[in-house]
């Protein structure tokens, strides 16, 4: 009977490693399913909007635009190659991660699905850490409260870095 038992006991506890291995593999199936490409600028990657939000309640998304001249604030993408000069108009506030509903998407495991937000407090641009998992760094040192920004300043999150024109 105790070898029976034993038996039994060990397909039991096989049953269990296995199904927790499943488990896990579902979620990171799921996690990478819902990543968000980054939308490489063009004339076919430019939405034509009307001023209205696909999300009630979000702010429209900061579309990426030429560089042109015009006045205001953007975010310029530096790196990684693949999407340098990637240009982004900042709007009161940006949101940054990968969840498609950021104004600026960046589909890299490293960025959290919102890392992290570029605002307007009396008139400055400041940058804040959204308790992101891998942190942002601002001109190479960690972002652990909200701070101010200026033209020429870099944000990195995950593996791209941006800076403030």
């Amino acid at each position: 009977m105790t070898d029976q038992f034993l038996f039994l006991l060990r397909l039991g506890l096989l049953a269990i490693v296995y199904l927790t291995f499943f488990r896990v593999l579902r979620a990171v199936w799921v996690e990478l399913r819902t990543e968000n490409p980054v939308v490489v600028p063009g004339p076919a990657a430019v939405p034509a909007t009307n001023g209205a939000s696909t999300h009630a309640g979000a702010p429209p998304p900061a579309a990426p635009v030429d560089d042109d001249g015009e006045a205001g604030s953007r975010l310029v993408v530096i790196t990684p190659p693949t999407v340098a000069g990637q240009v982004f108009e900042l709007q009161a506030e940006t949101t940054i991660g990968r969840a498609s509903n950021c104004a600026v998407v960046i589909d890299d495991a490293r960025v959290s699905k919102v890392h992290a937000r570029i605002f307007q407090h009396d008139g400055r641009w400041m940058v804040e850490d959204l308790r992101s998992t891998n942190g942002t760094l601002v001109n190479d040192h960690v972002l652990d409260h909200p701070e101010n920004v200026g033209p020429g300043d870099r944000i990195q999150v995950g593996e791209h870095v941006m800076e403030l024109a």
